[in-house]
């Protein structure tokens, strides 16, 4: 089996991972006790899963970690919309590369069973950007 780190589709947060960034995101500058707080609300965790979570977070440039005596302090380096536009770049630039018009029709047919007006919205972009290529021809 592939280790994730390999995979492109790497990039995407672990369940445990979205869960401490849900709370960081939610409370800005926090402690592990903070989000250990939080989390241990929805379910049972120990506090040296969640510093290690945190530590990985910092180690992959989404959480800055300060040193602060007796404990680190933590801050999300990208908002919840920057990481979620980034994940979405990922994970697109990967399925397009890897698989083109099959995941054009896939997405295409995902987002008519969500919500047939976004096919009226997707139509006029793609009217759009079909103009401004003909335009530079």
């Amino acid at each position: 089996m592939t280790r994730r780190r390999q995979r492109p589709l790497g990039r995407v947060l672990g369940p445990l991972e979205e869960e401490v960034m849900e709370a960081v995101w939610q409370l800005g500058d926090v402690t592990v006790r903070d989000v250990l707080a939080v989390l241990k609300r929805s379910r049972p965790v120990a506090y040296t899963t969640v510093m290690t979570t945190m530590g990985r977070l910092a180690d992959k440039g989404i959480l800055r970690r300060t040193e602060v005596h007796p404990a680190h302090r933590y801050r999300a380096i990208v908002s919840k919309q920057q990481y979620a536009d980034s994940t979405c770049e990922s994970v697109l630039d990967w399925l397009l590369g890897q698989f083109g018009e099959p995941a054009v029709a896939y997405f295409l047919d995902r987002v008519e069973q969500e919500d047939g007006r976004l096919i009226e919205g997707l139509s006029g972009a793609i009217a759009e950007a079909e103009a401004r290529s003909h335009q530079g021809e």
